[in-house]
């Protein structure tokens, strides 16, 4: 494994300007798509989480579905995999919970990471694969 700003066993949504990110990189929905066939990589990067928080109500609806149903199969991995988000916006708390900063509008994180987001820095959250 390279050493890139992740703990594995957790999902890691990271400011891909402030973060070191993982070499291979998926958008997406083809990570949603190697999820869904149990074929995702042990580290990897995933772009364009802001469509899902922006844009496109369906990608996110999925995009959770998929995190929810294959939560047991990702914490029953070995070696963990580490899975990175990288947005391009900046984070900010809100009570309990994060936003992150796109194009000038705040968008909840809650939604598709659950409650259960931790800061780990600036520039990087982390939160258990069980959203």
């Amino acid at each position: 494994m390279s050493d890139i700003d992740a703990v594995a066993g957790m999902y890691n949504i990271v400011n891909k300007e402030s973060q070191t990110t993982a070499d291979y990189q998926l958008p997406l929905d083809e990570f949603i798509h190697q999820l869904e066939e149990r074929t995702l990589p042990k580290e990897v990067c995933v772009v364009g989480l802001e469509e899902a928080l922006t844009e496109d109500d369906d990608l996110r609806e999925r995009l959770v579905s998929v995190m929810r149903s294959e939560m047991d199969f990702l914490n029953n991995q070995h070696p963990l995999p580490s899975i990175q988000f990288a947005v391009d916006g900046e984070f900010q708390s809100v009570g309990d919970s994060f936003e992150v900063q796109i194009a000038g509008e705040f968008y909840a994180l809650e939604p598709i990471f659950g409650r259960q987001i931790k800061r780990r820095r600036d520039g990087w959250l982390a939160t258990p694969f069980r959203v």
